[in-house]
């Protein structure tokens, strides 16, 4: 085939791809101006979850964390939390359980009242709630809740459009959303991330539709960009004016597509990466005998008498939560306690059992001496953070707490480069990560989001220029669109 021939063939190939494409574009870039506030989809956030419980009623406690374990034959650490306005150890992992304080009963469907949970939640009566109905299949706002169906959805009449699922399984509220957090979603997340319900509901559907998608993308854009050198009158340069071999919107079309066509290729690429298709970042090697570096966790003798939970009185504030752990032969709390009330006053202590004292860090020696055993891997360059990395780190968002700080970093000599993030707080495995997603870091979180150490910490600075490339790659796909659909009109036009 002839050079003019191929440049034909990448000129068609970018005209027909960009009339369906471009509208495409359009939808992922008005709807990134809103996503980049609003972070996805309504979820209820971990900080709204406990400033909306009860304070703690540790004086109706009877039952320890140990006889609590002992009863529903758990080897799990429980956590203390209220449920139907009564102490409850709740047990998380599957098959979750929840086992009254109190008593000891266990909590089954028959005992819960959704309706009154909800109300509780809301800090209304319950005859002000409206029973929408039982949801067995995912909705439009339960797509990435579907392993807590069924669930009761109730409607609020409180002016904000509050509408509230109750897992009966739970007896509690898993998601709380409002006519505000509904129409910024459908603005931003559902439009960018392609979350219409009859797609989204089949994910294996909605994954190889946007892969497929935005793959194609990839290429449309790069023909592109392609065209840009193969169109240019060299002979004219750098006369851009008589250069550039267009007029009018098609001229303004290229020099949007030199200005921001990079831009939106690397947009679409790492879009594409965040499917993780093809299980490019997947990464073997990496493991960590749970068991051996928990093995402090075998027994809860400091847990043993319920005396551990009536010493709490003593903490000042309003106690939500109490999860309890032990490490490096240490017994410990994890206290969340709340002030006024909202969400951003939840805050988290730690507490020695034996002198109700606050914990101290473990040392990196103690945390290593239960790492060492548990991986097969030799042990490489150890280092305190006191401050995030470049892989380690937190972004403010109002559905997630901050990862904890300071942390032990290892590194291990394993094929996958492993490298773990150890809480000097709790001795907890915070973070793992390897070759396979530190490379996606950058080429995901990096490109996507503008994610680079330089720019993303300074704000509005970061703003400033992502509404810029923003309007740049919508103002690119309109008339990219526009053009196309005129000269389809042309063409369907009666002679």
């Amino acid at each position: 085939m002839s050079v003019r021939h191929w440049q034909r063939f990448l000129i068609l190939s970018h005209r027909y791809l960009g009339i369906a494409l471009c509208l495409l574009l359009c939808l992922w870039f008005a709807s990134g101006f809103v996503i980049i506030y609003t972070g996805g989809m309504p979820q209820l956030s971990e900080a709204e979850r406990l400033a909306r419980l009860p304070v703690l009623n540790l004086g109706a406690v009877e039952l320890s964390p140990q006889a609590a374990r002992a009863a529903v034959r758990r080897t799990e650490f429980p956590t203390l939390t209220t449920r139907l306005g009564r102490p409850a150890y709740v047990f998380t992992r599957n098959p979750v359980q929840v086992l009254f304080a109190d008593n000891g009963e266990l909590l089954t469907s028959d005992m819960i009242s959704s309706r009154q949970i909800a109300a509780d939640f809301l800090g209304a009566p319950p005859d002000a709630l409206d029973r929408v109905g039982l949801i067995e299949r995912v909705d439009q706002w339960t797509l990435e809740l579907s392993s807590e169906l069924p669930l009761q959805k109730y409607r609020s009449g409180d002016g904000q459009g509050s509408e509230i699922y109750v897992s009966p399984s739970r007896g509690r509220v898993v998601l709380y959303t409002t006519s505000r957090d509904r129409l910024l979603a459908w603005l931003g997340a559902i439009p960018h991330w392609l979350y219409f319900l009859p797609l989204r509901a089949d994910r294996a559907l909605w994954s190889t539709t946007v892969v497929t998608l935005a793959s194609v993308g990839v290429v449309f854009v790069a023909l592109g960009l392609v065209l840009m050198f193969t169109q240019l009158r060299w002979r004219h340069w750098p006369k851009l004016a008589r250069a550039i071999p267009y007029r009018g919107l098609m001229k303004w079309h290229y020099m949007l597509g030199v200005g921001f066509g990079w831009c939106v290729l690397t947009w679409v690429f790492s879009g594409l990466l965040s499917m993780e298709p093809y299980s490019w970042n997947r990464a073997s090697g990496i493991g960590i005998d749970v068991a051996t570096y928990y093995r402090s966790r075998a027994g809860m003798s400091a847990f043993e008498s319920v005396a551990t939970v009536a010493d709490l009185a003593v903490i000042e504030g309003s106690l939500k939560e109490v999860k309890f752990h032990a490490f490096a032969g240490k017994g410990f709390y994890e206290l969340s306690i709340g002030g006024d009330g909202s969400a951003g006053a939840i805050s988290r202590e730690f507490r020695e059992v034996a002198s109700m004292e606050p914990l101290g860090l473990f040392t990196d020696a103690q945390i290593l001496a239960q790492l060492e055993p548990a991986v097969a891997a030799n042990m490489g360059a150890t280092e305190i953070l006191t401050e995030y990395d470049s892989y380690y780190y937190g972004r403010n968002s109002r559905l997630q707490m901050a990862p904890p700080l300071p942390v032990l970093r290892v590194d291990f000599d394993d094929v996958a480069g492993s490298r773990y993030y150890l809480s000097l707080q709790t001795g907890e495995l915070e973070f793992v990560s390897h070759r396979a997603n530190r490379t996606e870091r950058w080429l995901y979180r990096g490109l996507h989001s503008l994610d680079f150490n330089f720019l993303y910490p300074y704000r509005p600075a970061w703003d400033v220029v992502v509404w810029l490339l923003l309007a740049g790659g919508l103002l690119l796909s309109l008339l990219g669109a526009y053009l196309g659909l005129a000269r389809v009109g042309r063409w369907l036009k009666p002679r």
